[in-house]
């Protein structure tokens, strides 16, 4: 089967599934973000194995997961435990017989559970965003949405998706001048462009199905930098892979890769968007701290 069917048939399937566990919330949503985390990071730390870089594998992986678990308590305790784990990863690399490459085992821990652990770490405190309570009544209130967290996500999901569809589909059928040929030889300006006007319309579409809980203003200014940090996340998960020189990160997904080539795009997203949209409720007189 060619790789847009391939694409196609696991979107027909997935998507569904996804917005299911959008809505059900947690510990549904938790659960898929613990596993999102598990198996991006074993796929980041086989890429850096091609390297023969040497990193404690399951220190990195526990800690990430770690991450998850606290952002779900809420964000002050995955702050704490953010701190926690930057000094038992210094404390434990102290026990380390070969200093020769001590700068290289941290800055690969400390990057791939920043990367992964701490970024996917606030879809989990996207989807809870309703449980501060003075956002939950401006949401209920003015907004008219019942469960904030379902439309913040479902509004993140759709634009990145439709940013990355937009950006393959017209990509392929008319794109010539190249993105960043040295990193991604496959990404192009058309595309890109297609990509960010396509995310647009995705969220506006979104908006319009929960019936405007956002202006339009603030719907067009989230749409652009979710497709943004889209792009940004995808071109710096393709510098990863071209440093060693590999085109997929896994083959679980058909047509996609591993997960991690699947949701590359959302890695910087949802960090971006969960503190675009708590400033959104500040600049409107919501208490959210």
């Amino acid at each position: 089967m060619d790789k847009p069917y391939q694409r196609l048939l696991t979107a027909i399937i997935g998507i569904p599934l996804l917005f299911l566990i959008c809505y059900l919330g947690e510990p549904w949503f938790l659960l898929l973000v613990l596993t999102l985390i598990l198996i991006a990071q074993v796929e980041l730390l086989r890429v850096f194995e091609k390297k023969r870089y040497t990193v404690n594998g399951w220190l990195i992986i526990s800690c990430s997961l770690l991450l998850a678990i606290s952002a779900y308590i809420g964000y002050l305790y995955m702050n704490i435990m953010f701190t926690v784990i930057v000094v038992l990863v210094l404390v434990i690399d102290l026990k380390q017989e070969d200093l020769n490459e001590v700068i290289h085992r941290l800055a690969i821990s400390m990057f791939v559970i920043i990367y992964i652990g701490w970024f996917l770490s606030h879809a989990i405190l996207l989807r809870d965003i309703g449980q501060n309570s003075s956002i939950r009544v401006y949401a209920e209130t003015a907004q008219g949405l019942k469960d904030a967290g379902f439309f913040y996500i479902i509004f993140v999901f759709s634009s990145t998706f439709l940013n990355d569809t937009g950006a393959y589909y017209i990509g392929k059928w008319k794109g010539s001048r190249k993105l960043s040929p040295n990193i991604s030889p496959g990404k192009t300006v058309e595309g890109t462009v297609a990509g960010i006007i396509t995310a647009i319309i995705g969220g506006e579409i979104v908006n319009l199905i929960f019936k405007s809980p956002l202006p339009l203003h603030w719907v067009f200014i989230l749409s652009v930098i979710i497709a943004g940090m889209a792009i940004f996340g995808d071109l710096i998960e393709s510098m990863i892979k071209r440093s060693v020189g590999i085109k997929d990160t896994g083959s679980i997904l058909p047509g996609h890769g591993g997960i991690l080539d699947r949701f590359d795009s959302l890695i910087l997203v949802f960090p971006v968007s969960y503190y675009l949209i708590l400033l959104h409720y500040y600049l409107n007189g919501v208490k959210i701290l």
